[in-house]
Order: structure tokens, then C-alpha cells, then sequence
């Protein structure tokens, strides 16, 4: 019986887990809009619920077929549930911290700052000061939350960590290992810019405005480290996270959506299919006394990123 326990058991943990990555977060926002926490525990719970039940009465059909007698108490149903609901408030104090930061602060991982290499994707909305002018403060903070959710997707599924959201602004990384590495960076970054595009309808619809960006990418060492006292933070500290912030705020001069350092280049393996690279040449930044190597990344057809207006 211990086997077969730890068969439904297995069973339920797998079931409901392919249900939060896989069908929740996937369609975050498409099956049911953004809730207050409570009702997000309330739904999740309900959801998790009947997993249990459909797992339980499942597999109670399947052993009973083979001469086994099942039975769940009421006990054994309410401790299901009971530990759903803790693993649903794991999942939700995770999502309020950032994908990863909440094991990172109990495993003490980041208590002594580290050295790290890391590539980096700042985005930052195009045309933002117009649309909240026009929207007024409610309806952009709607508008800014879904441009912010299309765009995290994006990046969990291209493997990155999101830093933090600074107004209209959204911060990622990825860590580096030594030698060539994948392309996830720019990956999510034109998958966003997919989302963006195949999303464009609906944000006409519902506010008039369709969302764009405008993004820097670059790579580099930084000091990962804990920040704060009463608030804390997983803390980037290096001039990696200063360049980035200038080469995204280079696509204005260059008229250009993304632009990418050649250092950063020269870490991965090859671009997405495809992503071109443009060079540029040395480019002059803001606030930094030597210029920077740059690439105007570009994809044809879905989502246009030559020149911009504006």
C-alpha cells in the first residue's frame, strides 16, 4: 500500500504542477484576469480541488479494477488540499518576489555577495508619457500591466530571471556560464516583440493604443548580493547594469528598437533563426568615457525593428 500511496501521490503532485506551469502561467491572463491575492488563492484552490478529487477517483477506478480497495477519508482529502493550498501560497509569495528570489533567500544564497556573469535585457515601452497622458493613471496602470505580463512570459520562457519593473521599464538577466551560450536573451526579446504584435489587436480594443519597446542588451560581470533591512532585494551592482541602461537608451539616437553590445554577441553561440545582426561600429554612450561596439538586431516578417520614428 506504502507503493501505491506514493503512486497517487506522485500523480496528484505532477498533475497539478502541469497545471500551474503549463496551462496557468502559459495563458496567464487569457483563461481569467489579473486577481486580488485572496481570490487568486480561492480560485487556485478550487482548481487544485478538483485535481485531487479527479486524481483520487481516477486512480481508485484503475486499482479497484485490479482487485485493490481504495479508500480516501475525509482526512486524507482536507490534507490534500491543505498542502495545496500551502504549495499555492509558495507559488504566489514566489510570483510577489520574483521567479527564484524566494529559495534564494532562504538557501542564503546571495547572504555574501558573488561575482557572476550575466547578460542582461532592459526593455523599456515606446511612446509611455504620450499613452498615460491620454489614458489617464487607472487605465495605463491596466495598460502597463499587461504590456509588463506579455512581457515576462517572454522572458521565464526564454530562461531569464526578471530583476525588477522600474515604472514602464522591465529588468532581466541570464546567467552566463563560461564559453559560448545560448541565445535565450535575444530569444525573449523578439518573442516578446511577437507577443506584442500578435497581442496588437486586443490592446486597440481596450485602450486605443497598441504597446511597443524599445531594448538594450549587453553582458558582464556584476556583484549579486542581498540589499535592505525592512525591505530587502536581490541587488545587481556593477557597470554591466550602467551599459545596458545606455545602449538601451541609445535606440533613440539610432533609430533602432534593439540594440545589442558586440560583447554580448561574441558570448553566444549563434542568434535565434531569423534575428540579423547590423553593425553599427563604435558607438559613443551617454556618461562613459569610451564608446561601445553596437548591433541593430533585426527579424522580418512578423515584428518590423529597422528604423523607428519617434
Amino acid at each position: 500500500m506504502f507503493v501505491v500511496g506514493a503512486f497517487i501521490g506522485g500523480s496528484t503532485g505532477a498533475a497539478i504542477i502541469s497545471l500551474e506551469i503549463f496551462v496557468l502561467r502559459r495563458n496567464a491572463g487569457a483563461f481569467f484576469p489579473r486577481l486580488p491575492f485572496l481570490a487568486y488563492l480561492g480560485l487556485r484552490v478550487l482548481l487544485y480541488a478538483g485535481v485531487v478529487l479527479l486524481v483520487a477517483a481516477v486512480m481508485n477506478w484503475l486499482f479497484t479494477r485490479d482487485g485493490l480497495v481504495i479508500n480516501m477519508s475525509r482526512a486524507d482529502i482536507v490534507a490534500s488540499i491543505a498542502i495545496s493550498v500551502c504549495t499555492i501560497l509558495l507559488f504566489g509569495i514566489n510570483d510577489l518576489l520574483g521567479p527564484g528570489v524566494l529559495f534564494a533567500f532562504v538557501a542564503g544564497r546571495y547572504y555574501y555577495p558573488r561575482l557572476e556573469e550575466r547578460a542582461f535585457l532592459f526593455i523599456d515601452m515606446r511612446s509611455s508619457t504620450a499613452i498615460a497622458e491620454s489614458l489617464g493613471e487607472v487605465r495605463f496602470l491596466a495598460f502597463l500591466n499587461r504590456f509588463v505580463t506579455d512581457l515576462s512570459l517572454a522572458i521565464l520562457e526564454g530562461g531569464g530571471e526578471i530583476h525588477k519593473n522600474v515604472g514602464d521599464e522591465v529588468i532581466s538577466s541570464w546567467k552566463l556560464a563560461a564559453g559560448p551560450n545560448e541565445a535565450g536573451c535575444v530569444r525573449a526579446c523578439f518573442s516578446a516583440l511577437d507577443r506584442l504584435v500578435e497581442g496588437g489587436p486586443a490592446y486597440e480594443r481596450d485602450f486605443g493604443f497598441r504597446a511597443d519597446f524599445r531594448a538594450g542588451l549587453h553582458c558582464g560581470p556584476v556583484v549579486v548580493g542581498e540589499l535592505g533591512f525592512i525591505k530587502k532585494e536581490i541587488a545587481l551592482i556593477g557597470d554591466a547594469m550602467n551599459t545596458t541602461q545606455r545602449i538601451q537608451d541609445a535606440c533613440r539616437e539610432a533609430d533602432c528598437r534593439v540594440l545589442a553590445s558586440a560583447a554580448l554577441l561574441d558570448r553566444i553561440v549563434a542568434l535565434p533563426a531569423g534575428v540579423t545582426a547590423r553593425a553599427l561600429g563604435p558607438t559613443p554612450m551617454r556618461g562613459k568615457d569610451q564608446s561601445v561596439a553596437l548591433y541593430a538586431l533585426e527579424a522580418m516578417p512578423l515584428h518590423p525593428t529597422g528604423p523607428m520614428n519617434g
